[in-house]
């Protein structure tokens, strides 16, 4: 799933797009402040700000911010 998200990095963290091909389509950007702890901000959302997120958790909530 995250391998087709056409990663690139920026501002020293990972983005992640649900469509490669589509520059608009849903951003998320993950930073590692410190092994095993990782933020995830969805780009654009009102909500937007950076979310903790478990490790073990990671893929799951990577999935749920860029395609559900």
């Amino acid at each position: 799933m995250l391998r087709n998200a056409f990663p690139t990095m920026t501002h020293r963290a990972v983005r992640l797009r649900g469509d490669p091909m589509d520059g608009t389509s849903r951003q998320v950007l993950v930073h590692e402040p410190e092994d095993g702890r990782y933020e995830v901000m969805r780009v654009g959302a009102t909500w937007a700000g950076w979310t903790e997120v478990r490790g073990d958790a990671l893929t799951a909530h990577l999935r749920a911010a860029l395609y559900e």
